[in-house]
């Protein structure tokens, strides 16, 4: 009931508003485009340092089973 009347009250909000005018320059474009970059760069650097707690917690792999393939791929220097 409370999303009808919300959509009811958008509806008269945009039906009443005048248009507005808005202007970007060359340089909101690339600020734009540099903030969605950021964006999806910040997202895949923090899966990947939150990897192991993420595939642990979702039950994918456990954590001792990464560090045991860690363990083995280093040389033994004896």
């Amino acid at each position: 009931m409370r999303l009808l009347q919300a959509i009811r009250k958008l509806g008269i909000l945009c039906v009443c508003c005048r248009a507005l005018v808005a202007y970007l320059d060359p340089g909101s474009g690339s600020l734009i485009v540099q903030a969605l970059i950021a964006v999806v760069v910040g997202a895949l650097a923090t899966l990947r340092f939150w990897k192991t707690r993420l595939l642990s917690l979702l039950g994918i792999r456990q954590e001792d089973d990464e560090e045991e393939a860690d363990t083995e791929a280093l040389p033994q220097v004896d």
